[in-house]
């Protein structure tokens, strides 16, 4: 109990750690800060029997510039992907593509990506930021899908009280779902706050999906609800073909390595990047289990 407040402890205290101490702790679960790591950590997963989906840093854009640079890093992504042969796709977060700035540009940006993703036979998947773009990111999810784009899917948050409902609209689309647990911080009007809660809408729009004959990636490093879900897919046949586990570089490999044994399919995110520090801090103050060795780290090296 008390390593658990400390830890807690020190997740609250992340962004006021020097950059060298989250960098040496970061550097489990971020491949790098050039596409060549992801790459290479890509075809290491896929010798362990793994798929990836290669996650370029760098949301919340300032200027519509930036988003022709993360344009240029996920095509030459998609061509890497392809010429090497790997088993991988992208994810995108629609802030990197200019959301808050311009809209419409945001989904032209995406659309040409989504575009040329399909011309390499690579799917895309847009992933969920905030409460304050969760309404604009399935409107260019609906866009995407009503242009004839099969080759993209979105992200549900069990700890929005709203993914019901967008479940049901989504399930009507045949949308490939991906759903995680969340990370960012809302208020009780809209999300629910205590971890039980979150766990029981996780598995109720897992299995809500998957009988809706949706794809459900099911993104967890919780054991419960690992265990939980594997007894749905048995009870439903298997599900074969129509889910995949996902889970995030670095973050308990021993889970990855038994769900792999197990026959499963998993998915590792593999994020890379020079803006590190940002997905570093928000995933260190997500995870206090995580976030307590930076302070291992921090007594190692003497303050």
């Amino acid at each position: 109990m008390g390593l658990n407040i400390l830890d807690r402890a020190v997740a609250e205290a992340v962004p006021r750690l020097p950059r060298t101490v989250v960098r040496q702790v970061a550097k489990r679960y971020i491949s790098g800060e050039t596409l060549e790591s992801a790459l290479q950590i890509t075809k290491k997963l896929n010798a362990a029997g793994m798929t990836t989906t290669l996650d370029y840093l760098g949301e919340n854009i300032t200027q519509l510039s930036e988003a022709s640079i993360a344009l240029t890093v996920y095509r030459h992504a998609l061509r890497e992907i392809k010429e090497r042969g790997l088993a991988g796709n992208i994810s995108i977060k629609l802030t990197s593509f200019g959301l808050r700035i311009d809209a419409r540009r945001c989904l032209e940006n995406v659309r040409d990506l989504v575009v040329e993703a399909a011309r390499n036979g690579i799917f895309v998947r847009i992933d969920m930021e905030d409460s304050s773009t969760t309404s604009e990111t399935l409107s260019i999810y609906r866009e995407l899908r009503r242009a004839g784009l099969d080759n993209v899917g979105v992200v549900l948050q069990a700890s929005m009280r709203r993914s019901e409902g967008d479940a049901r609209e989504l399930a009507r689309m045949g949308a490939r779902v991906r759903v995680c647990k969340g990370i960012y911080r809302e208020p009780p009007e809209i999300a629910f706050q205590r971890r039980e809660e979150i766990s029981r809408n996780f598995l109720s729009l897992v299995d809500f999906l998957l009988g809706k004959g949706c794809h459900v990636g099911i993104a967890t490093h919780d054991a419960a609800l690992v265990e939980a879900t594997r007894k749905m897919l048995e009870a439903r046949g298997g599900c074969r073909g129509q889910y995949e586990y996902q889970m995030l570089l670095g973050v308990t490999e021993g889970l990855r390595g038994r769900v792999v044994a197990l026959g499963h399919p998993l998915r590792v995110y593999v994020p890379f990047g020079q803006d590190w520090y940002a997905y570093s801090v928000r995933r260190l103050r997500e995870n206090p289990q995580i976030a307590g060795h930076v302070f291992r780290a921090l007594l190692g090296m003497g303050g």
